[in-house]
């Protein structure tokens, strides 16, 4: 639970949203539902590899590029914010939504910023090479 919600807490105040992978883009579900009566896994996916095989590897690698800085950005936190995190997972517990949690994560943030910016740099080289990748596979 310590390392989901530290995750958590890392995902949130970073702000770590890479544009190309909101809104289905990594799933591929081309802006529709499955139909209502099909039943387990998503299709899109699958489609999406069938019809872009070379947009699917690119974000493929980019899910495995991002796989690295996101656990050391969290062992890092881990290794230097031990009291913060302590200091969040007793206030958030009993109420998510206090002032008492919310100061808590905002000690967890400042203490975590060196490893947030290094998360958020590697994040965006891994942008960039999603970027390069789909630049070159064209519309297949």
């Amino acid at each position: 639970m310590r390392r989901s919600m530290l995750v958590s807490i890392l995902v949130a105040v970073s702000g770590v949203a890479v544009s190309a992978w909101g809104h289905g883009s990594l799933g591929g579900d081309f802006g529709r539902r499955p139909p209502a009566g099909l039943r387990g896994p998503r299709p899109d996916g699958l489609f999406q590899q069938l019809v872009f095989p070379c947009r699917s590897e690119c974000f493929d690698a980019s899910r495995s590029c991002i796989d690295t800085p996101r656990a050391a950005a969290v062992s890092c936190a881990e290794g230097v914010c031990a009291t913060e995190i302590d200091a969040a997972r007793t206030a958030c517990q009993a109420d998510p939504s206090s002032a008492d949690c919310q100061s808590a994560r905002t000690a967890l943030a400042t203490c975590a910023q060196p490893c947030l910016d290094a998360l958020r740099s590697a994040l965006d080289a891994c942008q960039t090479t999603l970027d390069a990748c789909l630049a070159t596979c064209g519309t297949t």
